[in-house]
């Protein structure tokens, strides 16, 4: 029986349109077909749009990469904050780009994109993500995907039923008494000590510890009225205070303030004394709760440590909390608290005070005899 000869279907409007170049300097083309005029129209936009910005296109469509970046470029980055702009830069690097990066647009799967939720991890101390990181993830994912099925790249998002496998949402809380008692032995020796207590003990954001020095000691006080944001760099931008309460006066205590360096401009600042940068400041962290976790008792093997004494999720901010339920613990009011905190609303000093763990209630000697 012969061939039967295949149908040969023809588009009412085609376009060819130069989208990059081999690398022997050869035209890459891509082929627009349509029938629908409005969608063919908007096709050869975005594909313009693609070839103006210097956008690379791999054979017949964008890699995952590719289109991730655009999609930010064009949706996002021009109505967002610095905070933001860091966050979605974070998870398309660190999250989307090593997992499916490669990948053709058209060729990722709902299994795919689960895979990233599955095994989404803080990459600086390996402990799953926290339940609202972990919403973050699959927003953008449902973002760009959303927007590649609009744009005619997919015909259907593989984004619509991700599941959050975080298991609950991470709370921040303060140390416990054992944790703190480690955390002081630590810093009265470790030269990221000081830095350390000015949390632990005066309650500073840690972008409050950044731009103060020798002029914000006033007598025993310690003058709060600046902090630093790490929003586009390495190198930190001066900023009022979180909020107008922020700006405040908290008290220093004796031995902290003998042991703060006033040689410089800034407590803790590079090694050209010019203010101290994001890698600085987590190299402080990294190699102090390293030296807490190895006195807690973390196992070692070839100086590395292959299981953790301590809470691999605790960060810096736990020692601002620490600092509010202590001041609880002094039979500080509440009031007074708000204030040496810097919190705009009471309400959230109190949801700390409202905090009452299983330490405290031991404490209490309600059946001691008289």
């Amino acid at each position: 029986m012969p061939e039967q000869a295949k149908k040969k279907y023809t588009y009412k409007y085609v376009k060819a349109i130069t989208v990059g170049h081999k690398p022997d300097g050869k035209p890459i083309r891509k082929y627009i077909r349509e029938n629908n005029k409005a969608i063919f129209e908007q096709k050869v936009r975005y594909y313009q749009n693609l070839n103006a910005r210097g956008v690379q296109i791999v054979g017949r469509s964008l890699t995952v990469e590719q289109w991730a970046w655009q999609w930010y470029h064009t949706y996002k980055e021009p109505k967002i904050g610095a905070s933001q702009r860091i966050t979605y830069e974070r998870i398309i690097r660190l999250y989307i780009v090593p997992a499916i990066g490669a990948m053709s647009v058209s060729a990722v799967r709902p299994y795919h994109l689960q895979q990233i939720i599955s095994g989404a991890v803080n990459h600086q101390t390996g402990a799953p993500l926290a339940r609202s990181s972990m919403t973050k993830i699959i927003y953008t994912l449902k973002q760009i995907f959303e927007q590649a099925e609009a744009n005619g790249l997919i015909e259907l998002t593989p984004a619509r039923r991700l599941e959050n496998t975080a298991t609950a949402k991470q709370v921040r809380r303060a140390l416990t008494r054992e944790e703190e008692k480690i955390f002081r032995e630590v810093a009265a020796t470790h030269w990221a000590g000081p830095w350390v207590l000015l949390m632990l003990d005066c309650g500073l954001r840690r972008g409050e510890t950044v731009p103060i020095g020798k002029a914000n000691i006033k007598g025993d006080l310690l003058c709060i009225h600046e902090s630093v944001s790490y929003a586009d760099t390495n190198h930190g931008t001066k900023k009022a205070t979180k909020t107008a309460a922020g700006e405040r006066k908290v008290p220093l205590p004796p031995e902290l303030k003998k042991r703060l360096d006033k040689s410089g401009k800034y407590f803790f600042h590079n090694a050209d004394g010019s203010m101290m940068s994001m890698t600085k400041m987590r190299h402080m962290w990294t190699y102090f709760f390293r030296a807490c976790d190895r006195a807690a008792g973390a196992k070692t093997e070839r100086n590395r440590i292959v299981e953790h004494a301590l809470d691999p999720a605790i960060t810096p901010h736990y020692l601002r909390h620490t600092y509010c339920t202590n001041l609880r613990r002094k039979g500080v009011d509440l009031k007074t608290a708000q204030y040496l905190m810097g919190h705009a609303s009471i309400t959230t000093t109190a949801n700390i005070y409202d905090h009452v763990d299983e330490e405290d209630l031991k404490a209490l000697r309600l059946f001691d005899a008289e």
